[in-house]
């Protein structure tokens, strides 16, 4: 019995074919469509592997996401930015005060940053990616938080 593979972007079933080169070239069965896109990305290896990681979890993440003002690495849009950089965070902490990031403290969307450092090795990208997963899973959580339009009515004893 045949297995049907079918593409981690766009969830178009692809040839067995497509799906091993896919799997040996990037670690996920991808159609050639996707693989050109991600190729033509310009972004970083190490970014596209997180960037696939967290897809693979079924997170709506977006690679090189431009909100209108600035290019983010990857995006959950308008709810969380991850940027990932080859200089050690605390040089990149400084440069990102540099260049703009108040306008994300602005919009009240939080910035994640992660070096080349931590995905590096196997375990520290393994490590890196459960913990993205835990932001991703609160950010994208229904707010839950009660409100007054929950809240039952005030009897006319309370309101004395």
């Amino acid at each position: 019995m045949k297995t049907r593979n079918y593409c981690l972007e766009c969830r178009q079933p692809i040839s067995q074919g497509v799906h091993e080169f896919s799997q040996e070239l990037y670690g996920y069965s991808l159609c050639m469509k996707d693989q050109y896109l991600l190729g033509e990305s310009g972004a970083a290896a190490y970014t596209i592997d997180l960037y696939l990681a967290l897809k693979a979890r079924k997170f709506p993440v977006k690679l090189d996401y431009f909100d209108g003002y600035k290019h983010v690495d990857i995006a959950v849009p308008g709810k969380l930015y991850i940027e990932v950089s080859r200089h050690d965070l605390a040089e990149r902490q400084i440069i990102a005060g540099l260049s703009g990031e108040g306008y994300t403290l602005e919009m009240k969307i939080p910035t994640i940053l992660v070096s080349y450092t931590m995905l590096d090795k196997k375990r520290s990208f393994s490590h890196v990616v459960n913990e993205l997963s835990k932001a991703c899973r609160i950010i994208l959580k229904p707010d839950c938080g009660f409100s007054v339009a929950c809240a039952p009515p005030l009897t006319e004893a309370q309101l004395q």
